[in-house]
């Protein structure tokens, strides 16, 4: 997830385009499972390094 973000700095990637890098085409996703990641890197790279964009998906923040 990490490396999707990283790959387009400013770009908001939608939950889906997420999803399909993380998992592939066809594997069943829990419900949560992308916001357990955003959690868990948050943890490790500090609140502001991935920004939430309501309704559209995530995108890299401006740490402040």
């Amino acid at each position: 997830m990490l490396t999707a973000l990283l790959e387009r700095p400013g770009q908001i990637l939608s939950k889906a385009a997420l999803e399909e890098r993380l998992y592939g085409w066809g594997e069943g996703v829990e419900s949560n499972a992308l916001e357990v990641h955003v959690h868990k890197l948050r943890a490790k790279l500090g609140a502001g390094f991935i920004e939430t964009v309501r309704g559209m998906g995530y995108r890299l923040g401006a740490e402040e």
